[in-house]
């Protein structure tokens, strides 16, 4: 994860919120995650299911002169979706904005959030961290076509229970407004498949594969 300004008073101000009386996630005994979002809504899930949500947005969010990336912390969502609840890391105040207006800066972040749960011991995922491989530029296109081809197959895969297009999710239906091609999905959408193909090729790498281009 790329540094935040503000982000370990964020987290602290999190975790005491929550009385948990300690600086980080590292000593809260909770279970974290770093990463970046693929869909924008997801953490509003992830909140109302009782998770810490730590993401970054631009700070002109803030009305800051300076358009870096800086953390904050959502502390409440409406019932209609319309407007959060932040932290204002510039001033330690809980502040209302628009969630249009938080959803575009957090986009042009690049959708960076830290998550917290209380533990689950059920299942315990293992995963090589993969943060310290670096993909060479010519990848990028690689990883384009991975993601373009994740999204046909989960597509198909869609198609072949009854799923069709539509505006909104509608699960009774099987409708979604994601069955359409990838070119045409938000970035936000696509993002999630490009995640999962810049991870396989470190994966890949990580064990010691070499990708090269054929002539």
């Amino acid at each position: 994860m790329n540094d935040i300004k503000y982000y370990a008073n964020c987290v602290r101000y999190a975790l005491h919120k929550r009385g948990i009386m300690e600086d980080d996630f590292e000593n809260s005994g909770l279970r974290f995650y770093q990463r970046r979002v693929a869909n924008p809504l997801t953490i509003f899930k992830t909140f109302k299911k009782g998770g810490i949500v730590v993401p970054s947005v631009v700070s002109s969010l803030f009305k800051s002169n300076d358009a870096v990336s800086v953390a904050t912390v959502l502390l409440d969502v409406s019932e209609d979706q319309k407007h959060v609840v932040l932290y204002n890391p510039f001033t330690n105040q809980e502040e209302e904005y628009l969630t249009t207006d938080y959803l575009e800066s957090w986009k042009d972040a690049q959708g960076e959030c830290t998550t917290a749960f209380e533990k689950d011991e059920t299942y315990n995922p293992k995963f090589l961290d993969l943060k310290h491989v670096e993909l060479p530029d010519f990848m990028d296109e690689l990883c384009e076509a991975i993601a373009e081809n994740a999204h046909d197959t989960w597509a198909w895969e869609r198609q072949s229970e009854g799923w069709t297009y539509g505006p909104v999710r509608d699960d009774e239906n099987l409708q979604t407004p994601d069955m359409v091609p990838y070119a045409e999905l938000p970035d936000s959408e696509r993002q999630y498949d490009r995640v999962m193909a810049f991870d396989t090729l470190r994966l890949l790498i990580a064990l010691g594969y070499k990708i090269e281009k054929r002539d």
